[in-house]
C-alpha cells in the first residue's frame, strides 16, 4: 500500500490497492496527523502528484481494486457525514447506498487493515464514495490516539484521479454547507398532545406506551439491533424529531434527520424486576428533540427455563410520533430484516409522515365543522375525585376468557355490531349508572353520556395509508342518549352508527371537535374507550414458518396501558390464547384507585353478562339484574383503609348473573361452584332452569375465602326482603352455612345441599313447594 501525507495538508492520502490481509500486515497509515480542516487545493495538489505507479507485489487471488483512500483529521457528527455523502452521491446513477457511513471498532493496526480492505472490496461493486468512522478499543479512554482512537476514512472508488480529486472536492463543499434541515408540520393532534406533556412538571410517563411479548429461540443481540437499524434507514418516522422555539410548543414541528441509531439494551436475568423496569422506563420517556422515538429493552429469561432460551422483548414510544398500529407495521419489517441477517431490502417507505401531512395541509374543514356543529353535547360524562394529595398513575387490570369473549364476539355479532361497540354499550351504562346514583330520590330519566372513543385515522382516501407508519390513530367524542327503558340491541346500535358517522373526519383532533360542538352544556369526555387492533398481515404466517426454520417463536405483542390525557382509559386487547383483556389507566390525581377498580370490575361483569340477558330488557332492569350487590363507585369519597400508589386487588367474591328473576321479589338462587369447576359448568344449565328466581354464580376469586368475603356482594341481597338461596355441592356446605350467618337472624338464606348430580331442576323443585318468606 502507497502512502504519501504532505505537511501543508491536514489529510493523510493513500492511493491503494488494497491487499488481502495476511498473518502480518504492512503498516499503512503513518502515525503523525496534522490538524487543521480538509484542504480541498491540497487535496487536489496531493492527487496530482500522485501518479499511480505503486509498487506492485505478486498478485494474489484475493487482491481487492485499487482506490484512493483519505484520513480527515477534522471531527464531523456522523449525521452531517451521511448527509454530505448523500449530497454527493445524489446523481449517482446506482443511487446511495443505505450504509454510506461505516462505524467500526478495531483493536490494534491489523483490525484497521481489515476494516480498510474491507471498505476498497465494498467501492467495487457499489458507491462510489463511502467513509469509515474507527475507533480503535486500545484508546477508548483517550490515552492513545487523538479524539480518543476515533479516525475517519474516505474511500472514492478506482478511476482517473482527476475524478476522484472532483469527489472529495464536492464533498469539502457539502461538510462546509450542510443542507438545511427537512421540516415537516404536525397534524392538530401532534400539537395537542405535544402541549400537553412539554414542561409538565413530572415528564416521562404521560403518552409513553410499551409493547411486551416473549421471545423463544436464540436471540442475536448484533443482529437485533443491525435490523432495528435496517428499519430505522427505511422508515422516514423513525429518524424524525419534534421542534418548537423558545416561546413554547403553541407551534411544534418535525424534523427529519438523514439518519439515527435504535437504543437497544439488554439485561441479564434477575437485574431488575419487571415490573419495576416497566415503571422506570415510562417514567423515563423521550427527549422529543432527538431522533428515535422508539426504544427496545431485552430481559433474559431463567437460564435454567425448561423451553430453552428465551428473552423478553420490550418496546417503548411515544404517541406523539407512533401508534399501536405504527409499531405493529414496523414489527413485520423488523421480523423480515431479522431474517436476512440484519439488512432489510428495498427503499425508503412511501406514503410516509410527509405525505400525511401534505394530504392534511389540502382538507378544508368546513365541511367537519358543519358535522361537529350538528352533534348535540354530552350532558353527562364521568364525575372525577381531584385530590392533589395522590400522585402518579395507576393501573388495573381484568380478563375475560377465551370462552367468554367468543361468546361476547358472538352476541354482539348477532346485533350487527362488533365488541368494540359492547365495550362502549358497557362504559356508557356504567356512567348512566354513576349519573344516576347522583340523584338517588329522584326517578330514572334520559341522560346523554358523554366519552372518547378511538378510531384509526387510516379511514382517508391516501392511497397506502393502511401501511403508513405515524401518529394517526385519533380519539374522538362520542354521547349517545340513554333512557330507563333503552335495550342494549338498541345502545348497540346507536354506537356503532355513531362510530360510523366519525369515519369521514378520522383527521379531525379532538380539540378541535370538542371547540366546534355548540351548546353551554357540551362537556369534555373525561374517559377514553380503546379496542386495539392489529393490522391485518399478508406474510403473517410465512414470518412465522421463517422465524421457526430459525428455532424461533415469538408472542403476539401486549399493551402495558399508556396514561393518555383523559382521567381514566378502558383499553382492551386479545391475549395470545383468545381472552379478552381489559386494562385501565388513570390519573391518581384525579380519580382515587378503589374508583377505577370498581368501574374496571363493573365493566368486566356487563360484557360477561351481557349474552345471557333477554333482548327486551331495559337500562334500569340489566343494571339492577347484573350488578345487583355490587357498589355503584362514590366518585369523590376517600377509600377507607385504602392505600394508594398500589395497583387496586380483585374482589374477593364476584357474582355472575346467569338469569334474572322471572317477577320483582321472586329471590335469589345462588350457586357456589368447587374450587376446580369451569367457567363452562353452569352458563349451559341455566337456560333449563325452570324457577322464577335470578339465578347466580358466587366464583371466589382465590381458594377457600372466608364467609366475611362474602359480604360485599351479598350485603344488598341479604337486607332485601327477597328471598336468597345458597346451593353448594358436596365439600361446601361448611361454607354455605357460614355464609348464611351474614344473613338477618329472623331471615337467613336458606342452605341447599346438592348430591353428586348437582340437579338444579331438584332445586327448582324444592324450592317451589317452600313457603314464601314474608
Amino acid at each position: 500500500m502507497t502512502n504519501r501525507q504532505f505537511s501543508s495538508a491536514p489529510v493523510t492520502l493513500l492511493v491503494a490497492g488494497a491487499p488481502a490481509p495476511a498473518p502480518a500486515p504492512e503498516p499503512c497509515l503513518p502515525a503523525g496527523r496534522p490538524p487543521g480542516p480538509l484542504d480541498a487545493g491540497a487535496v487536489r495538489a496531493a492527487l496530482a502528484g500522485a501518479a499511480p505507479r505503486p509498487r506492485r507485489a505478486p498478485e494474489r487471488p484475493s487482491r481487492a481494486p485499487e482506490f484512493v483512500l483519505v484520513e480527515l483529521h477534522r471531527r464531523y457528527p456522523p449525521e452531517a457525514l451521511r448527509a454530505a455523502l448523500r449530497s454527493v452521491l445524489a446523481d449517482d446513477p446506482a443511487g446511495p447506498a443505505a450504509d454510506l457511513l461505516w462505524q467500526r471498532t478495531v483493536d490494534g493496526p491489523d483490525g484497521l487493515d481489515r476494516v480498510l480492505v474491507e471498505l476498497g472490496r465494498s467501492l467495487a461493486g457499489g458507491p462510489r464514495l463511502r467513509a469509515v468512522l474507527v475507533e480503535d478499543a486500545r484508546d477508548a479512554t483517550g490515552d492513545g490516539a487523538p479524539d480518543g482512537g476515533r479516525r475517519l476514512f474516505v474511500g472514492v472508488a478506482q478511476g482517473p484521479l482527476a475524478r476522484a480529486a472532483g469527489v472529495l472536492e464536492e464533498l469539502r463543499e457539502a461538510l462546509a454547507h450542510p443542507p438545511e434541515p427537512v421540516t415537516v408540520p404536525t397534524s392538530a393532534l401532534q400539537r395537542e398532545l405535544l402541549r400537553q406533556v412539554i414542561g409538565e412538571s413530572e415528564p416521562g410517563g404521560r403518552h409513553v406506551e410499551q409493547l411486551s411479548w416473549n421471545w423463544h429461540g436464540p436471540l442475536d443481540t448484533e443482529r437485533f439491533t443491525a435490523a432495528w437499524q435496517s428499519v430505522f434507514d427505511h422508515e422516514t418516522v423513525l429518524r424524525a424529531a419534534f421542534d418548537w422555539d423558545e416561546h413554547g410548543p403553541d407551534d411544534p414541528w418535525m424534523v427529519l434527520h438523514e439518519h439515527a441509531v435504535p437504543e437497544v439494551t439488554r439485561h441479564r436475568h434477575g437485574a431488575a424486576e419487571w415490573e419495576d423496569l416497566l415503571a422506570a422506563d415510562r417514567r423515563r420517556g423521550f427527549d422529543l428533540r432527538r431522533p428515535a422515538l422508539l426504544r427496545a429493552t431485552l430481559v433474559d429469561a431463567p437460564p435454567d427455563a425448561g423451553e430453552g432460551p428465551a428473552t423478553r422483548v420490550l418496546l417503548t414510544y411515544h404517541h406523539a410520533m407512533l401508534d399501536g398500529w405504527s409499531v405493529r407495521l414496523l414489527l413485520q419489517s423488523f421480523y423480515r430484516a431479522y431474517l436476512t441477517g440484519g439488512v432489510l431490502a428495498g427503499g425508503q417507505r412511501r406514503p410516509d409522515l410527509r405525505d400525511h401531512a401534505r394530504w392534511l395541509s389540502g382538507q378544508s374543514t368546513d365541511a367537519a365543522r358543519q358535522f361537529w356543529s350538528t352533534r348535540p353535547p354530552a350532558t353527562a360524562v364521568l364525575p372525577l375525585a381531584p385530590d392533589p394529595r395522590r400522585r402518579g398513575s395507576g393501573r388495573a387490570r381484568r380478563r375475560l376468557t377465551p370462552y367468554e369473549a367468543v361468546r361476547l364476539r358472538g352476541w354482539a355479532a348477532a346485533w350487527g355490531a362488533g365488541e368494540s361497540s359492547a365495550l362502549q354499550a358497557a362504559w356508557a351504562l356504567l356512567l348512566y349508572r354513576a349519573e344516576q346514583t347522583d340523584r338517588p330520590r329522584r326517578p330514572a330519566r334520559a341522560v346523554r353520556v358523554g366519552f372518547a372513543v378511538t378510531v384509526s385515522g387510516r379511514g382517508i382516501p391516501l392511497d397506502g395509508v393502511e401501511r403508513l407508519p405515524g401518529a394517526l390513530r385519533n380519539p374522538l367524542p362520542i354521547s349517545v342518549r340513554v333512557q330507563p327503558g333503552t335495550t342494549v340491541p338498541q345502545l348497540l346500535a346507536a354506537l356503532r352508527d355513531g362510530v360510523l358517522d366519525l369515519a369521514a373526519y378520522e383527521w379531525v383532533s379532538p380539540g378541535q371537535a370538542h371547540r366546534w360542538t355548540p351548546g353551554a352544556r357540551g362537556q369534555r369526555p373525561n374517559s377514553l374507550v380503546v379496542l386495539e387492533h392489529q393490522p391485518a398481515a399478508a406474510h403473517h404466517l410465512r414470518l412465522e414458518t421463517d422465524l421457526a426454520a430459525h428455532g424461533i417463536h415469538v408472542e403476539s405483542p401486549a399493551p402495558a396501558g399508556t396514561l393518555t390525557s383523559y382521567p381514566i382509559t378502558l383499553a382492551a386487547h386479545y391475549d395470545a390464547t383468545g381472552g379478552l383483556v381489559l386494562t385501565t389507566t388513570h390519573d391518581r390525581a384525579l380519580l382515587a384507585d378503589r374508583d377505577a377498580a370498581e368501574l374496571l370490575d363493573q365493566s368486566a361483569h356487563l360484557l360477561r353478562s351481557f349474552p345471557d340477558l333477554p333482548s327486551g330488557l331495559g337500562t334500569t332492569e340489566v343494571l339492577r339484574s347484573t350488578l345487583a350487590g355490587q357498589p355503584a363507585p362514590r366518585l369523590g369519597e376517600p377509600a377507607a383503609g385504602a392505600a394508594e400508589g398500589t395497583e387496586p386487588a380483585a374482589p374477593a367474591v364476584r357474582l355472575d348473573v346467569l338469569r334474572r328473576a322471572a317477577h320483582p321479589g321472586a329471590g335469589w338462587v345462588l350457586l357456589l361452584p368447587p374450587p376446580d369447576a369451569p367457567h363452562t359448568r353452569y352458563p349451559g344449565a341455566a337456560r333449563d332452569w325452570p324457577g322464577p328466581q335470578a339465578l347466580g354464580v358466587l366464583r371466589p376469586a382465590g381458594d377457600d375465602p372466608p364467609p366475611a368475603a362474602y359480604r360485599p356482594v351479598l350485603g344488598p341481597l341479604l337486607e332485601s326482603r327477597a328471598p336468597v338461596a345458597l346451593v353448594a355441592p358436596p365439600g361446601l356446605g361448611a361454607t354455605a352455612c357460614g355464609i348464611a350467618r351474614l344473613g338477618s337472624p329472623t331471615h337467613p338464606p336458606l342452605v341447599v345441599l346438592l348430591d353428586g348430580d348437582g340437579d338444579l331442576t331438584a332445586v327448582a323443585g324444592l324450592l317451589g313447594g317452600l313457603p314464601r318468606r314474608r
